[in-house]
């Protein structure tokens, strides 16, 4: 299995390169080409590479990085799980099969959901996923379904089908699953917009004071910091606010901790830089923030609010 991984791995690598090279193809590489399909076809690995290729046109919608391996496997339909450390998506090869022909929602929706579990970096104890866990991926499935092009109709029908052909793990209520469905379509629907977002301050107007150097807060505290941008990240479930002195605060159980700034921007195109942690997002004129992808393309994924003084 492990040879046959490292092979799909090569060919994915050598037929990418292959569509960016010029048509200009000479007869040898027409050749190499061919054996590898046909090498492809007769080792079985031609319904694995059109099984790769879906999987990562999800997770490009997201601008996220893959960090799981993908196996054919016998699950009924498709199920994200952890073995010996490793994350790893079992797929059955005619479900995916059946995502290959016209837009299935559905089939889309269980995929998506699934993947959400991993790139969530979910525990999933015992092969199982909790109640958070469930709504979390839910949402990523909203997300995905809408940047995909389904509508929210589509998207709440796929969730309603796949909740009637087999129950999915953890104790959530159809309604909550819905909600969180909608949330993760309203999400990515916020970020297609190209409207510059505005929040009225529900805070009190922060104190006219010179701009300090930034400084790296050890110690949280309980009082909510004034601040002049709240960050909403599309796949995070939380809120991040930065203030004047470009300080990234987050509010963990109640106390807000720094784990972030606010960055100048040398890059063209952005206006500046949001950092939380290891992670870094250009934001544009119109308070969008984008991240790098996988695809090599830069993905809208958050979306910067200014707030009203």
């Amino acid at each position: 299995m492990l040879k046959k991984l490292l092979f799909l791995n090569w060919c994915l690598l050598f037929l990418s390169c292959g569509n960016e090279s010029n048509q200009a193809t000479d007869i040898a590489d027409l050749n190499e080409q061919e054996q590898v399909a046909s090498f492809a076809v007769n080792t079985g690995l031609k319904e694995d590479i059109a099984a790769y290729k879906t999987v990562v046109n999800v997770i490009r919608e997201t601008g996220l990085a893959q960090n799981f391996v993908i196996l054919p496997g016998n699950v009924s339909r498709v199920k994200a799980y952890i073995k010996d450390n490793e994350r790893i998506l079992e797929y059955n090869p005619e479900f995916m099969q059946k995502l290959q022909g016209d837009t299935n929602w559905h089939g889309i929706s269980v995929l998506a959901h699934q993947i959400g579990h991993h790139l969530s970096n979910h525990a999933l104890d015992n092969g199982n996923s909790n109640l958070k866990e469930e709504l979390e991926a839910d949402r990523y499935a909203g997300f995905v379904l809408h940047k995909m092009g389904a509508t929210l109709a589509e998207a709440v029908a796929a969730l309603e089908t796949a909740n009637l052909e087999e129950k999915l793990e953890g104790n959530a209520s159809m309604n909550a699953r819905l909600t969180a469905l909608t949330q993760g379509w309203n999400n990515s629907e916020l970020l297609s917009s190209d409207t510059v977002l505005i929040a009225a301050a529900d805070i009190p107007k922060p104190k006219v004071e010179e701009k300090k150097e930034r400084q790296v807060i050890k110690s949280s505290n309980s009082r909510k910091p004034d601040y002049v941008y709240q960050i909403f990240l599309a796949l995070d479930t939380s809120f991040y606010y930065i203030n004047e002195s470009d300080a990234v605060f987050k509010e963990i159980k109640g106390k807000y901790e720094n784990v972030g700034e606010r960055k100048e921007s040398t890059k063209p195109g952005f206006e500046w830089i949001f950092v939380k942690g290891d992670d870094s997002y250009g934001v544009d004129a119109r308070g969008r923030l984008w991240a790098f992808s996988m695809d090599g393309n830069f993905h809208v994924v958050g979306q910067a609010l200014k707030l009203n003084k």
